[in-house]
């Protein structure tokens, strides 16, 4: 060990040279720590779901792919580091091992020797579950997708075949779409032989209904398409009575409102006609007799059937049928002029009846049919403009974005902070000896020399810059002096 450093370590002492271990220990270990945390990857789902049969299979895909993964909720969701999210998916895919869900059309892929047909017709079922769940998982949108077919034998003995049925559960990234719904169920039904759109249920994994039921005899779904009828041709009348009527007064002086009496009866009618006034003949008959050589007398039948002409009609009213019209239209007062303090003036009855003749026009009221058209003037209540504040800035997103490169700053300024308390506490309390540079003032060929002058031990802390100043002040007096002592200090390296 060098004498420099084992008098440092004899003036430290033995409880100091402990603390100095201590402290030492602890910030490699905290920045060891520090640095581990930050450094960790960020785990990413890859597959989520996946069968616990398949869990095998795809971690050995990806212990030889070198990708390091981690399993959770028992398995069923292999997490991988966000940067290996890319590998990981395109060496399964490589490997041919199958994601999340059930095996498809591959069921077949394997010979099907001894396979009874009733195995087979499950094998059929499970392909095509399998293949729909995969295409549906795929819809933007949706997280992942569960196909459920009830596929009922065919009996020549039954008075009815059952119909094909299905269920689909979905697990959704955010609201369901009514249109993305609607394509789900007519998807699944063209998929399967002998479904259709109605039968097919779709709800979310939280158990809501997301499908409008279809059964003609489900009150219910009656309920839900009759509303959603109309809904829709209330809102579209009312568009059009906005949109026209804005031209005039503008739209922020209007206020419309559309109900629609609707007939959702099923009507079968069927009728027949007969017109006596058409007939042509369907049959005739005649019967002759000739007199004969004995001067017998002759007989003359004859026999004529006439069809009268038959309409017959059959007619089927279509749901849906709009039975009765009521709009009420309401019309804010005519303001007054730039500068003007009068109050706002309502329109004029000329005005009024403008408006609703362009209103009934716009919607096709019907007088014969009862419609009703309602148009009055009112003062609008004025409009509140609520200020604009500024945009705040969202500490706690931010803060949760940086999370990591925050607390390893504030690791490092800790270690930082407690390395610079340990290092001052090093430093002793009283002075062991001081030095004394001299500069003799000979010739200029003589070589300075450095005295230690020993001195008692005291209490009092001496300034720490006392040499530094006093090396300082002699080469301000005595530069020449300072150049030689070094230049002899130069030779003596």
């Amino acid at each position: 060990m060098p004498d420099s450093l084992s008098s440092l370590l004899d003036r430290i002492g033995g409880p100091r040279r402990a603390l100095i271990l201590v402290v030492g220990l602890a910030a490699a270990g905290l920045i060891f720590a520090v640095a581990q945390w930050a450094s960790a990857p960020t785990w990413v789902p890859a597959f989520t779901g996946v069968p616990l049969e398949s869990v095998a299979s795809m971690t050995d895909k990806l212990d030889q792919a070198s990708v390091k993964y981690q399993l959770e909720r028992g398995g069923a969701d292999i997490m991988v580091a966000a940067p290996d999210l890319a590998k990981a998916r395109v060496a399964l895919a490589k490997g041919g091992v199958p994601n999340a869900g059930r095996p498809g059309l591959e069921l077949f892929d394997q010979p099907s020797w001894g396979m009874t047909d009733f195995t087979q017709r499950i094998n059929y079922r499970r392909a095509l579950e399998g293949e729909l769940e995969r295409v549906v998982g795929k819809m933007r949108g949706v997280d992942g997708a569960q196909v459920h077919l009830v596929m009922h034998e065919t009996d020549g003995f039954a008075a009815a075949d059952r119909p094909t049925e299905a269920s689909v559960v979905l697990k959704l990234k955010g609201e369901a779409d009514r249109e993305v719904v609607k394509g789900i169920a007519h998807l699944v039904a063209s998929s399967v032989e002998g479904l259709t759109s109605e039968r097919v249920t779709i709800v979310d994994d939280s158990g809501r209904l997301l499908s409008e039921g279809e059964e003609v005899s489900t009150v219910t779904g009656l309920t839900s398409r009759q509303l959603s009828m109309q809904r829709e041709v209330e809102d579209y009348l009312r568009m059009k009575a906005e949109k026209i009527v804005a031209q005039m007064v503008g739209g922020t002086n209007l206020r419309v409102q559309v109900s629609a009496a609707m007939s959702f009866d099923h009507v079968e009618r069927t009728s027949a006609s007969v017109d006596p006034e058409k007939q042509v003949i369907a049959a005739e008959q005649k019967a002759e007799i000739v007199p004969g050589a004995a001067g017998g007398a002759g007989q003359n039948n004859t026999s004529t059937t006439y069809e009268n002409t038959r309409n017959t009609e059959n007619f089927v009213a279509a749901p849906g049928t709009l039975k009765r019209l009521t709009v009420a239209v309401l019309v804010a007062d005519r303001a007054p002029g730039a500068g003007s303090k009068a109050p706002p003036a309502p329109r004029t009855p000329a005005e009024l009846q403008q408006i609703e003749t362009m209103v009934r026009s716009a919607v096709g009221a019907d007088s014969t049919r009862g419609d009703v058209v309602s148009v009055v003037s009112v003062p609008f209540a004025p409009t509140i403009v609520a200020p604009i504040e500024a945009p705040k800035t969202d500490i706690v997103r931010v803060v949760q974005t940086a999370q990591r490169p925050l607390l390893g700053v504030l690791g490092l300024a800790l270690i930082i902070v407690v390395a610079l308390i340990s290092l001052k506490s090093l430093k002793p309390g009283a002075s062991t000896g001081r030095q004394v540079m001299s500069l003799p003032r000979g010739e200029s060929n003589s070589v300075p020399q450095m005295v230690l002058q020993s001195a008692p031990m005291t209490p009092v802390a001496m300034p720490t810059n006392t040499m530094r100043d006093r090396v300082n002040s002699t080469i301000e007096q005595q530069p020449d002096v300072a150049a030689r002592v070094v230049r002899a200090w130069l030779k003596e390296a």
